[in-house]
């Protein structure tokens, strides 16, 4: 018996390794169409700017990390229940935010009102779980240090909807331990903020590397690593082409097309077109010649070879 048993803990794991990836097939594959609310806290501009122009394609998200989001998901309603339960109003619920003519974008988790502590003031609220040992951090510093994108989440949320309050909830994934901070509007701070992205809109250029070092904490496991410190091409899209403009008005984050004069659709931004050139800023080499009749341009590049971008093979 005991080796029948030693043989089936030994077998790999095919029932959990076939809920991952049911969770990975059910996962669509999307582009985000400004800067995320929720990344806009982000130190690094560059890391922005990329994510805005697309420069790679959408994170393939391993299934067992997608089942940790949906239950995040669940843990938000379950507060929600929790609030009401205390007599608090909950509404609002997945409520739009839409700043910098749309550009930054994301979505509240909820509003309130009724709060013990300020019955009459309506709060933002934004509900988060955590690990414990993020947990006693958060406890010990507070959310301004501990988690400043969440702190920046909380800030653009009270901006968006004119509120002085906010309301940051956070569950102890280990103990079920609440974790509740009470956040002031600061205008000052949002407007740095906003400025920030108005300003990464209208770059004609990635801003400065947060490191030169690939290795620095802050650049080792960026996802736009490989296009920023190691030469890579970025994807083929009209955000990464010479001819595309991200355009302020409206609140619909629109792009235009110098080359065909025209605005762009979403469809068409992600898809490109036969006139695709790279902008210059995007290309790992210097540009040593362009030909507007043929729509050529010539690099020579780090390694040495000569590259002609928009040149059709023989």
């Amino acid at each position: 018996m005991a080796k029948i048993t030693a043989e089936l803990t030994a077998k790999p794991t095919l029932t959990v390794d076939a809920i991952y990836r049911a969770y990975e097939a059910a996962k669509e594959e999307w582009d985000s169409l400004g800067i995320s609310v929720g990344e806009l806290g982000e130190e690094c501009e560059r890391k922005l700017f990329y994510a805005l122009h697309w420069v790679t394609h959408p994170e393939k998200i391993p299934g067992r990390n997608l089942r940790l989001f949906e239950t995040g998901n669940i843990e938000e309603e379950r507060l929600v229940a929790d609030l009401e339960r205390a007599g608090v109003e909950v509404f609002g619920q997945q409520e739009r935010i839409r700043l910098v003519s749309g550009h930054v974008r994301g979505k509240i988790d909820a509003r309130c009102i009724g709060l013990p502590e300020a019955p009459k003031t309506e709060h933002l609220v934004e509900f988060k779980s955590s690990n414990d040992k993020n947990f006693k951090k958060l406890v010990k510093e507070g959310c301004f240090k501990a988690k400043p994108l969440h702190y920046c989440q909380v800030q653009i949320g009270c901006h968006a909807f004119g509120l002085t309050r906010g309301l940051y909830l956070v569950v102890n994934k280990n103990d079920e331990t609440i974790y509740q901070e009470r956040i002031e509007y600061d205008p000052v701070y949002c407007l740095k903020m906003l400025a920030k992205a108005e300003r990464i809109v209208k770059a004609t250029s990635p801003p400065a590397r947060i490191s030169e070092d690939p290795d620095f904490f802050g650049c080792r496991f960026c996802n736009k690593k490989q296009v920023c410190h190691h030469n890579e091409l970025p994807r083929i899209s009209c955000r990464t082409c010479l001819h595309s403009t991200a355009e302020l008005g409206g609140t619909d984050a629109h792009w235009s097309c110098a080359r065909w004069n025209k605005p762009l659709s979403f469809d068409e931004q992600k898809v490109g077109c036969g006139a695709h050139l790279y902008d210059p800023d995007f290309v790992p080499g210097e540009q040593t010649d362009s030909d507007e009749l043929a729509e050529t341009v010539t690099y020579l590049m780090h390694d040495g070879s000569v590259w002609i971008d928009g040149a059709v093979a023989a």
